[in-house]
């Protein structure tokens, strides 16, 4: 039997918006995704502008876990939450990739650059959408070259 284990994180950003974090570690598979749901219907009742799930120690997902993250995604559009995934393993992003990923779930290698993301929102407080990954890196560069050092070292 496999082993799951799922700790939940939550905070609130700047912007009075609560961000809640779920890290995996271990297999997401038909023997421990019931355990997961529950877990993860706990944290979609808070509705939190911001799920993201870690999953820097997720081993193994199977089409069930998949079809978990996919529901997380559809009930947090329907009030206007947002899903995140950051540091996905190789096994894992080829699952991703293999399943296909929905527009409202956005992938980061890890949790700075969802944090660079989220800080780029829009007039109205949301973040910005962008087509892919692809899109993200070369926004994030150059913006990341349109700030002056902030101090001499950084010169």
């Amino acid at each position: 039997m496999s082993n799951l284990t799922a700790k939940t994180s939550q905070k609130t950003n700047a912007a009075s918006h609560v961000e809640i974090t779920i890290t995996l570690e271990g297999n997401l598979d038909n023997s421990t995704v019931a355990n997961f749901q529950s877990h993860l219907t706990a944290a979609l009742a808070v509705k939190p502008a911001q799920l993201i799930f870690d999953l820097a120690n997720l081993k193994y997902v199977t089409s069930s876990g998949m079809r978990l993250f996919f529901s997380a995604a559809k009930q947090q559009k329907q009030h206007t939450g947002q899903v995140s995934f950051v540091n996905l393993q190789p096994q894992i992003a080829e699952v991703f990739d293999i399943m296909g990923k929905l527009p409202e779930m956005r992938v980061f290698k890890n949790q700075a650059e969802l944090d660079g993301y989220l800080l780029l929102g829009d007039e109205d407080g949301g973040p910005f959408a962008f087509n892919n990954d692809a899109d993200l890196d070369v926004y994030l560069r150059a913006r990341q070259g349109s700030y002056p050092p902030s101090s001499p070292s950084e010169k």
